[in-house]
């Protein structure tokens, strides 16, 4: 797809998907075809890798996307486990359509362009990049200092700040252990815990 290979180009793409405008603009540019890939499984886009769909996407176990890893899919994006970045260099994650999952853990940038609905935590971290959408909702969604531009947020808790000023509330609603004594979290057991599916949240 044409308009994917000039995306792919860009460094970042806040210029093509900042405001809600810009998306709109950019949905119009996209024309994906009928054609669903199902992938039995986790399905793991490995460092500097470049994948694209032209249509829509299924993935049955878990989304993990490496350091530098780009996963681009013109139409729906439906993953039955969870999307993990975990990590602090550029990835990025590009859906056209909608997008269904578990959970997210995200560093690098992630555009939707259509509905984006968690079933438990959006969790991106760090200000070097964004996630651009209309609308997220989960049952928990954490900006740890990095600022999101999202047009509506459902949640029923929203927790954006440092983490110095976010890590009380946090570890009321984490599952035991996921927070220490002095409210300090671990990013590579965050992501350890989403590739064995087990809860982030407590109840």
């Amino acid at each position: 797809m044409e308009l994917f290979e000039k995306l792919l180009r860009e460094s970042s793409l806040h210029g093509h998907a900042g405001s809600a405008s810009q998306r709109a603009a950019l949905r119009t540019k996209l024309t994906p075809s009928n054609t669903v890939k199902q992938v039995a499984g986790d399905l793991k886009v490995s460092e500097g890798e470049d994948l694209h769909f032209d249509g829509g996407l299924v993935v049955e176990g878990n989304l993990v996307i490496e350091d530098q890893g780009r996963l681009l899919v013109a139409g729906d994006l439906v993953v039955e486990g969870n999307i993990i970045h975990e990590g602090f260099d550029y990835s990025l994650l590009f859906v056209g359509g909608s997008l269904e999952a578990d959970n997210l853990l995200f560093h690098g940038e992630v555009v939707v362009l259509g509905g984006f609905t968690l079933e438990g935590v959006a969790w991106t971290y760090y200000n070097d990049y964004s996630t651009y959408a209309d609308t997220l909702s989960a049952r928990l969604v954490v900006a740890d200092d990095r600022a999101d531009a999202i047009g509506t947020v459902r949640a029923d808790h929203h927790l954006a700040g440092h983490s110095s000023e976010i890590r009380h509330e946090l570890s009321k609603l984490l599952t035991k252990g996921l927070v220490d004594e002095e409210g300090g979290w671990s990013y590579p057991a965050l992501a350890k815990k989403l590739l064995k599916k087990e809860a982030l949240l407590n109840g």
